[in-house]
């Protein structure tokens, strides 16, 4: 006999209850079988949870129940003897601890049989793939033109359209930006970043009108502009610190061949007025400018009208003229017969009705295309 049971009748033996120095390991009650078959054992269970069981939240101790894997044996003996009675109950099952997944056999309706259950294993969930951002094209805000943006920053040459109203073919797509000087000195560079400007330019010019330039291309920075000087064409890198950036939404066709001017607006033609351009001795330059200045003439009936706009073309034939650098000019006229001819010394000459509408309509930096 062990330490720690009690015989309960002829091979029986009842657990004695630990001494209180010691953590309650609840009741336990074993029943010896005088004829046990080998391949079943006695089980041990706890009628009531050991002491360092209660209270834990994880798992809810109960009775074996139901199914082949808890056996309950309720035996009850009673001996009646002289002023004294006897009862033994005794549980047993199967060797081991109580299956805690008696009660989902049950549910299934299967038996419980001893298995080597080997635990399924999850892998981790992989670890995401970071895309790096794409690159980023936006421009500085110290860089960003301010007004309306056009939807691509881009320059202003495209090539040709269809002519519209019998003009010549545009290569002008609206809007277009423009650089207003910012400074009284503007440096004109070769290149972006150079050590030294190849030349400056006074502003304003020797009229009084602020400097403007028809900007053709751009790096951070930096922007490229044609320039009012010969040759022809001539284009310089600004710092784009020294100019303000804006765009303007009409541009000018005039059509040499055709003799006509067209006035566009948003890429739509909105006025059109017929010219005289300048005679086979003294012709036109043809070719991508733009408007410099807008000057108000202070006699309406003088040679060249109510308006003058001064362009960034230059005449190939006069080098100077009127005191001037033989810049090419549109502007009006008090020999309106000559309209429809060539007769000019290299203008553009247009009605004064017309040249009123236009110089009020357009802005310094509005493309000015001359074609054939």
């Amino acid at each position: 006999m062990c330490e720690g049971t009690r015989q309960v009748g002829a091979g029986h033996q009842v657990a004695e209850p630990p001494d209180n120095n010691g953590p309650d390991p609840g009741t336990l009650l074993r029943m010896q079988f005088r004829r046990r078959t080998p391949e079943r054992n006695g089980e041990q269970v706890w009628l009531t949870p050991p002491a360092g069981a209660r209270g834990r939240g994880s798992r809810r101790w109960r009775w074996p129940s139901g199914g082949s894997s808890s056996l309950l044996l309720v035996v009850a003996v009673a001996s009646i003897a002289t002023g004294s009675g006897a009862v033994a109950l005794d549980l047993a099952g199967n060797a081991g601890t109580p299956a805690p997944s008696a009660q989902h056999d049950a549910a299934r309706g299967t038996p419980t049989a001893h298995k080597n259950v080997v635990p399924t294993r999850i892998p981790p969930a992989p670890a995401p793939v970071l895309i790096p951002p794409a690159p980023t094209t936006t421009m500085s805000a110290v860089d960003a033109p301010v007004g309306p943006a056009p939807g691509v920053w881009r320059s202003y040459v495209v090539p040709p359209v269809a002519p519209v109203l019998n003009s010549a073919p545009s290569n002008v797509t609206d809007p277009s930006v423009i650089a207003t000087a910012a400074v009284p000195t503007v440096p004109l560079y070769s290149a972006p970043g150079a050590p030294k400007p190849a030349k400056t330019m006074a502003n304003p010019n020797y009229l009084g009108a602020t400097l403007v330039f028809l900007v053709t291309g751009y790096q951070p920075g930096w922007v490229q502009a044609y320039i009012p000087e010969r040759p022809n064409e001539s284009t310089a890198w600004i710092p784009s610190a020294d100019v303000a950036i804006s765009f303007v939404p009409d541009h000018i066709v005039v059509s040499l061949s055709a003799r006509l001017l067209t006035l566009y607006h948003d890429n739509v033609p909105v006025f059109q007025t017929p010219v005289a351009p300048g005679e086979p001795s003294s012709p036109t330059p043809t070719g991508s400018f733009f408007v410099a200045y807008i000057v108000k003439l202070t006699d309406p009936g003088d040679v060249y009208g109510p308006y003058a706009m001064g362009t960034s073309a230059f005449s190939n034939t006069y080098y100077s003229f009127d005191g001037g650098p033989g810049q090419v000019g549109i502007h009006g006229t008090n020999q309106p017969w000559v309209i429809g001819s060539y007769a000019s010394h290299g203008c553009v000459r247009l009605p004064n009705a017309a040249i009123t509408t236009l110089a009020q309509q357009v802005v310094p930096g509005t493309p000015v295309e001359i074609e054939h």
